[in-house]
């Protein structure tokens, strides 16, 4: 390290410089301490580790049988720490251009179609409160890709316009200021004021709410999974790899479909990087490869020549 302050300081300073909640700063020291324990146990001084080190510690949660989000998100933290420290002029960024493990296909979640999210949405009653209620919250996941934990957070107030667009401020997932915005659809916004229409209510108030027995406590990520669940399990849709984060990857797969830039899927996903992103773009490809397979082409034109010499 190329300065007198020890690791304590330098994980508190990098910490108080991240624009995260306090939980998951917690969660940060916590993962960055596993890597500070490793390395001694491995005659490694922890001021002085090199790139082979951390490809030595990738393969040692590997092969402790952790999980491939596990491992990502522990080399991850890695990352974070050593580009800070790279900016800061402390030490060289050891992590930089190393990539992260493949995720195995049973750790995703599938994309509706089109025609499933179009009969999701329809399936839903509004004509009551609750109903109402839960077209908006699937409506916003659906053309705005948002997660459970943002849609949790979603105040009243939080709703407001920008050079006469409808917007909604969101906080993102990790985030402890509501700095994004998202435009809304039209039908988005139709919902939002039939939905307000019968309550009663400050800016601060929690958008989405309990409406059985009286009882207004805002709905927690968990709960508006459930609910997801059991609406998507109305319409038949009931599979292990569809659940409430389907919504959001529908969004994304829907937008490579559509022929949106990746830049702009980014931005509109609230990646970091377009690494991420890629997924969608991945979703998209076994798509079109499902229903348009060359297979089927080169299949078709060797039995058509099979046929024509029968012909002959």
């Amino acid at each position: 390290m190329r300065t007198t302050l020890n690791l304590n300081e330098i994980i508190t300073e990098w910490l108080s410089e991240s624009d995260i909640r306090p939980s998951t700063k917690q969660d940060y020291r916590r993962k960055i301490a596993l890597w500070f324990r490793w390395l001694p146990t491995h005659d490694v001084d922890t001021h002085s580790p090199e790139r082979r080190h951390v490809l030595e510690y990738k393969q040692y949660l590997q092969a402790e049988g952790k999980s491939v989000y596990t491992v990502n998100s522990l080399i991850t933290i890695l990352k974070l720490f050593y580009g800070f420290c790279e900016r800061c002029g402390y030490y060289d960024n050891i992590v930089a251009g190393i990539k992260s493990s493949k995720h195995h296909t049973a750790y995703s979640k599938l994309p509706l179609t089109a025609e499933q999210a179009f009969r999701l949405l329809e399936s839903i009653d509004t004509g009551t409160m609750i109903g109402r209620r839960d077209r908006l919250m699937i409506s916003l996941m659906l053309f705005n890709g948002l997660r459970t934990c943002e849609v949790e957070r979603i105040d009243i107030g939080d709703f407001s316009k920008r050079e006469e667009e409808p917007i909604l401020y969101i906080q993102r997932k990790g985030r402890m200021d509501k700095n994004d915005i998202v435009v809304l659809h039209p039908d988005t916004v139709e919902l939002f004021e039939a939905y307000l229409a019968e309550r009663d209510f400050d800016d601060d108030t929690p958008l989405f709410v309990s409406h059985k027995a009286q009882c207004d406590n805002r709905l927690v990520r968990q709960t508006i999974g459930r609910i997801i669940k059991q609406r998507l399990a109305r319409i038949g849709i009931s599979h292990s790899k569809i659940s409430a984060h389907s919504l959001r990857h529908t969004f994304g797969a829907l937008m490579v479909e559509q022929g949106v830039d990746i830049e702009t899927i980014k931005d509109m996903m609230g990646h970091s990087d377009t690494k991420t992103t890629r997924i969608y773009i991945e979703m998209a490809q076994q798509r079109r490869l499902l229903h348009h397979s060359p297979s089927m082409i080169v299949g078709d034109a060797i039995l058509k020549t099979a046929i024509n010499r029968d012909d002959d």
